[in-house]
């Protein structure tokens, strides 16, 4: 008897990776263009990225549904082990109501986390998750470690362009061109698992200054627990551009540290270009 995780495909897991890592990979569902996709199974990131810049309309999502958590739950189950789900906030996506009316079903063999963040955040409270699994067997456990330590993990994304938020109507087409023409990069994070704005710069020179200092201001960085860099779009040279930035954000060695493409849950609103930092604080 063991334990398996769960994750949904908001986390920027690829299908694959997690396979890999005897993870349940549950995708959300993407919308475009009135054609539905299976995120990260139907569509690869770099197709999506190519309909997102092409499309006026902004692609949706749909969270994962209960019965696909149920399905994923009674199969770790039917093999003797436990089963934890880490999902995307419950601000920001159903996923996480899904997969607990699942967990209902299975009472001391199905837990489920919120997570609070998504995309990098989330990933990795998975990933310290099969650390702990590695020494403790004990599934209720596990989740209270986790529970306590998500509350510990930093998030921040820069951004290149407002066009999407504004798409989304998250902000107004007047913010969205203001921005635009003053070349404003905003910095966003997540607090109580809501996107919140961190700061804005002029230029990703200023954002990245911005940023080092925003992450000094939060505390220290537990180096010993996953940290992880993200991008979105089909292309990583702003990321390489400004490794050495995060070498001093984070003060450890980025070279070794894991990058990921920002999928369709996230990259739909962040759009092409932008960047992204998840690490714990001590």
């Amino acid at each position: 008897m063991g334990i398996k995780f769960v994750v949904d495909s908001a986390s920027d897991f690829s299908y694959e990776e997690a396979k890999n890592l005897g993870i349940t990979f549950l995708p959300l569902t993407v919308t475009i263009n009135h054609k539905e996709y299976k995120d990260g199974i139907d569509i690869t990131n770099e197709e999506f990225y190519k309909l997102l810049e092409s499309n006026e309309t902004l692609p949706k999502t749909s969270q994962v549904t209960p019965y696909q958590f149920e399905e994923a739950f009674k199969d770790i189950i039917d093999n003797g082990d436990t089963a934890i789900a880490i999902t995307i906030s419950s601000k920001v996506s159903g996923t996480y109501s899904s997969a607990h009316l699942a967990a209902e079903n299975f009472p001391g063999k199905a837990f489920v986390i919120d997570s609070l963040s998504g995309s990098i955040g989330e990933k990795i409270l998975l990933l310290h998750g099969l650390e702990l699994a590695k020494s403790i067997d004990n599934a209720e456990d596990i989740v209270k470690e986790l529970n306590s330590k998500r509350e510990k993990i930093a998030v921040y994304y820069l951004l290149d362009t407002l066009e999407y938020l504004q798409k989304g109507g998250r902000i107004s087409k007047i913010s969205s061109l203001a921005g635009a023409l003053l070349s404003v990069k905003p910095i966003f994070t997540l607090e109580g698992g809501e996107v919140k704005l961190a700061g804005k710069a002029r230029g990703f020179k200023k954002g990245h200054n911005m940023l080092k200092d925003l992450v000094s201001e939060r505390g220290n960085v537990d180096t010993s627990k996953p940290s992880m860099l993200s991008y979105s779009g089909g292309n990583r040279d702003v990321l390489n551009k400004y490794l050495d930035k995060y070498r001093e954000i984070l003060k450890i060695d980025v070279d070794q540290l894991p990058v990921t493409q920002l999928g369709s849950t996230i990259g739909t609103h962040l759009g092409p270009n932008a960047i992204g930092i998840a690490f714990f604080l001590e």
